[in-house]
């Protein structure tokens, strides 16, 4: 017997949207159908965002964004180096690696 479904509205940025499409196609199905089962499995385990674990496709997103930022600081320093200002990539380095380091540090309310 097929299961009835019922009609729900969820709005999706463009860039998550694309994310959907992305991993859909990765799992040969279609983003209604990725999107249903992945709440699915969500609502079953009861999701909690804040307990460090990480899906595949999370995973899959934190390497494609960290591949790109890369590519970008890659690209900008070659474009400051041209120009004779590595010492303020270096500085903007050094800057991002300590925000990095304190987002990283336990949080004390928990």
């Amino acid at each position: 017997m097929a299961v009835k479904r019922y009609p729900h509205s969820i709005r999706f940025s463009a860039d998550e949207w694309r994310s959907v499409v992305e991993a859909a196609e990765r799992h040969e199905t279609t983003p209604g159908e990725f999107v249903r089962g992945a709440t699915a499995r969500a609502a079953a385990q009861d999701l909690h965002l804040n307990d460090q674990q990480l899906t595949p496709e999370l995973v899959d997103l934190i390497k494609r964004t960290f591949r790109g930022v890369h590519l970008l600081a890659f690209l900008k320093r070659l474009e400051l180096s041209r120009d004779g200002a590595e010492d303020a990539f270096r500085e903007a380095v050094e800057a991002a690696r300590a925000a990095q380091a304190e987002a990283l540090q336990p949080d004390e309310r928990d």
